[in-house]
């Protein structure tokens, strides 16, 4: 299994050590594909279509402004355009795992 996550930074709680534990969750079922983590690439934007059409599962991780985001609604529609999976996890229940358990160290 593949997993693109899908997010924003505009929102304060989605920060890079949140993303951190959250890929080593997802790590246990399959790979996982964070543009702020794992995109090195020249060309960043090629990048982040390559990875979103190889993936099995989009994930997007709601915030307050997750679909004020441009790049977002992008990547939503070309999930649905390819007939991806999409899965939504809201950011409040991913800190609460954190919070609450190792399951996400």
């Amino acid at each position: 299994m593949k997993y693109f996550v899908c997010y924003t930074i505009r929102d304060k709680e989605i920060t890079f050590s949140l993303l951190q534990h959250y890929a080593n969750f997802l790590k246990i079922s399959g790979d996982v594909y964070i543009d702020l983590i794992n995109n090195n690439s020249l060309d960043k934007q090629k990048r982040v279509f390559q990875e979103l059409d190889q993936c099995d599962v989009l994930i997007i991780i709601e915030t307050k402004n997750v679909y004020n985001s441009k790049w977002v609604e992008l990547e939503i529609n070309r999930a649905l355009e390819l007939k991806k999976e999409i899965v939504k996890i809201s950011v409040k229940s991913i800190l609460e795992k954190i919070s609450n358990s190792n399951t996400f160290c």
